[in-house]
């Protein structure tokens, strides 16, 4: 069975992505290192002043971007998308798409590249302020922003939401029914799998396979804040 893992952003070796111009990617997940082909890649991105990501098209495999700074735009299918911070960015697959930051921030986001369970869907954009919040089924004092699922516009290929989990608050004993890639956006914790603990630090990735039991709990008083996706789209998402 494959087994979980914590990575940090500034532990990860940047990479000049092909078709990418003034631009470098962290992977914190790829099949090799989570042995599993559920995701083509969970990466950090950032697109610096000049740069861009120019045209390329994934065929039967979808993009999700999740905007953490600077301000951009894409085209795909030759229709203009600007997007700012907390916006996703749902780019389907069998799409020819390019991407540009806005000014002289560095455009940087969480991407990923889903093939699993793929259908056609239409490019979107949505905020997390856009979508109504729900309590995390199994936790206390944990919610959750569903930006993206294969109710609201997605497919099944990824789930995609933001977490806050209070001080007080937890995510626990649950077993996952889909891979998991998650990034730390803010306050630190542990996540709990299969009895291993394992701290979590702003900027980490970690990784959670298909059947583990997990728990996942805020430390330090502080409010845990994740960009958490599941690919495939857990069933109840559907």
């Amino acid at each position: 069975m494959a087994k979980a893992f914590v990575k940090n952003y500034y532990d990860l070796l940047p990479a000049a992505p092909a078709k990418h111009i003034n631009a470098h990617a962290f992977a914190f997940g790829l099949p090799a290192t989570m042995e599993s082909d559920t995701y083509g890649f969970f990466s950090m991105c950032e697109i610096r002043f000049g740069g861009a990501a120019i045209t390329d098209n994934h065929k039967d495999a979808d993009h999700c971007y999740f905007i953490l700074s600077g301000k951009g735009y894409s085209i795909i299918k030759g229709k203009r998308y600007e997007y700012k911070v907390g916006d996703v960015m749902w780019i389907p697959g069998n799409s020819d798409h390019e991407m540009y930051p806005i000014g002289v921030q560095t455009l940087k986001f969480v991407v990923t590249l889903t093939p699993k369970e793929f259908s056609q869907t239409e490019p979107f954009i949505r905020n997390i302020n856009d979508v109504v919040p729900v309590a995390v089924e199994g936790g206390k004092n944990a919610t959750a922003f569903p930006i993206s699922n294969p109710k609201n516009g997605g497919s099944k290929t990824i789930e995609f939401q933001v977490v806050e989990i209070l001080p007080d608050g937890f995510i626990g004993g649950q077993e996952a029914d889909s891979d998991q890639m998650t990034y730390v956006m803010s306050g630190k914790g542990y996540v709990v799998v299969d009895g291993e603990k394992l701290p979590l630090v702003v900027e980490d990735g970690f990784y959670v396979p298909k059947g583990a039991k997990y728990e996942i709990h805020p430390d330090g008083g502080q409010v845990l804040k994740l960009a958490q996706s599941f690919g495939p789209a857990r069933l109840s998402s559907r």
